[in-house]
């Protein structure tokens, strides 16, 4: 991918995602749910508990490799371990649970459908929501309820998804199920007799860079949003328009 087709999809990534971060109102569907999904605001906890922060390092740590002039001696083939970086870092980007949870409390929050730290449940059917008590549910039921929401509530947000969520390739990853050849990545599906598939690197190379288009995007715009509201701090914020009700915001140095 040339960098101009690179930074028209960024850029198309933060017009679909920047209305949900910074609601034109965001007091009348009760600001407070606004924060809570914002943030994932699951009770009370103390320190070196959410995964995000750990998430976000390791993405770090991934791509900073990618990026490095390996040495030969200890990567004979460094091609190959650049594939290798990727695919990992595609795996942790589709599996990671934050970007899902934030995005659906957020569509929620536009809609009026309130906040949760489950935002799904209340949109699974009978079967699902038995089944969720022992497994919880996928990637791919989660981008379902993230494209319901969004088209409900008008954006294009789902339509994100579609560029780089590949199932059969997240399942391979997850599973240690593939090959990297010269040409292609390969999946047997266990026996190969069933189902075996493969992807040629040029289409797989857009598919992993979308998804690192998308989760950069993510982790910019989440941060854009605290370090806006940091700027608030000790300020009178409106959020009960019939009571007049105001509250302060209180700020961490790490925002």
């Amino acid at each position: 991918m040339t960098n101009e087709e690179i930074e028209v999809i960024r850029q198309r990534y933060i017009d679909c995602l920047e209305p949900l971060f910074f609601p034109e109102d965001p007091v009348s569907n009760d600001i407070v749910k606004y924060f809570a999904s914002l943030l994932r605001i699951v009770g009370m906890e103390d320190r070196g508990w959410d995964p995000f922060v750990e998430s976000r390092a390791i993405l770090e740590d991934i791509n900073a490799i990618m990026q490095m002039d390996l040495p030969a001696a200890k990567f004979p083939d460094k091609d190959s371990t650049i594939w290798r970086m990727g695919l990992l870092m595609y795996s942790h980007v589709v599996e990671m649970d934050a970007p899902y949870e934030v995005i659906t409390n957020l569509l929620r929050f536009r809609l009026g459908k309130g906040y949760s730290p489950n935002p799904y449940y209340m949109f699974l059917d009978t079967v699902q929501k038995k089944r969720f008590k022992n497994s919880g549910i996928y990637p791919k039921q989660k981008i379902e309820i993230i494209k319901s929401l969004s088209q409900e509530a008008n954006l294009s947000i789902g339509g994100i998804f579609d560029d780089f969520y590949n199932n059969e390739l997240r399942n391979a990853i997850s599973h240690s199920d593939y090959i990297l050849t010269d040409g292609d990545f390969r999946c047997r599906k266990g026996t190969g007799t069933v189902g075996a598939f493969r992807i040629q690197l040029e289409v797989l190379n857009r598919t992993i860079t979308k998804s690192k288009l998308f989760i950069s995007t993510f982790f910019g715009l989440e941060t854009s949003a605290r370090k806006f509201w940091a700027t608030r701090k000790h300020s009178a914020i409106p959020y009960d328009p019939v009571y007049k009700g105001l509250m302060e915001i209180l700020v961490s140095e790490d925002v």
